[in-house]
């Protein structure tokens, strides 16, 4: 079962279109208050057309993000980087976050070098601080689909208004982290299955992969993310992105180009690039 934020509440996604809930509180709030579990319950009040509601990103401003590098040998490869003898992370801001149809917008201060990385992300359901990787599925709430749209000569230290490299600021410019269209609740997905990613730009593809493919699996990046900081519930963790991306091509986003994520069982973000208005 797909759960989806809507601007008419939440919903289920079906074959038929969406089912909107008689539910007064949010998709994050559900996940905040550990009672996701009340969408599958939940009285229908009626079924409406995808195309009819504005579909939300289903966690509008977490907490931390949390951004793990490198987590795929063949991104590792293209840009020249040793694999990491452990899983390598670091934060950026919530308010980088839009839903899974709003468009991208090139900053002003680093418009250039602007790079796509699709990623599967964890949504954190429950407070996980020092927790073991046994027991790590037991702090999630689900799985979404990412983009984790970086600024590289920002991230590289290289930008004319860079002081140095700087991965968090490079990632958190606004609209940088389109998340969605839906939720696949964590009780719905078995850890050790595998998940295909694809990231195309205007229908072409650019990024092809699997989860099997992770050098560090998802109860691993849980369980070390906790040893360092305590996750709350509606965190949020992109948990790497296969090789593929602009960085080793050269190839970076433009205004105008449509950029599509497509996550196996969960679905598919489509974010139009555009200047700054």
């Amino acid at each position: 079962m797909l759960i989806a934020q809507t601007s008419e509440g939440i919903a289920r996604k079906t074959e038929g279109g969406y089912e909107l809930l008689d539910l007064d509180a949010s998709l994050e709030e559900l996940i905040r208050l550990d009672q996701l579990d009340t969408a599958h319950q939940a009285r229908v009040r009626r079924l409406v057309p995808v195309d009819s509601v504005a579909t939300l990103a289903p966690v509008s401003r977490p907490g931390k993000v949390c951004i793990v590098g490198l987590n795929y040998s063949d991104h590792a490869r293209e840009i020249g980087a040793e694999h990491p003898p452990a899983p390598r992370f670091t934060y950026t801001v919530g308010s980088a976050v839009i839903g899974p149809y709003d468009d991208i917008v090139l900053p002003p201060l680093a418009p250039n070098e602007v790079d796509y990385e699709g990623e599967l992300a964890l949504v954190i359901g429950r407070t996980a601080d020092h927790i073991r990787e046994p027991d790590a599925w037991r702090h999630l709430a689900g799985i979404t689909a990412a983009n984790d749209v970086s600024a590289r000569d920002v991230q590289l230290g290289r930008g004319p208004h860079a002081t140095g490299p700087n991965v968090g600021l490079a990632k958190g410019f606004d609209t940088f982290k389109p998340l969605g269209p839906a939720i696949l609740p964590a009780g719905e997905l078995h850890p050790g299955t595998p998940l295909r990613i694809t990231t195309l730009v205007d229908g072409e593809v650019r990024q092809s992969s699997t989860t099997d493919n992770l050098l560090f699996g998802l109860a691993q990046l849980i369980s070390t993310i906790s040893q360092y900081t305590t996750l709350e519930a509606g965190d949020v963790i992109l948990t790497g992105t296969p090789g593929g991306v602009g960085l080793s091509t050269g190839r970076y986003l433009t205004p105008g180009q449509l950029v599509e994520v497509e996550l196996e069982r969960v679905g598919t973000l489509r974010n139009r690039v555009i200047e700054r208005p």
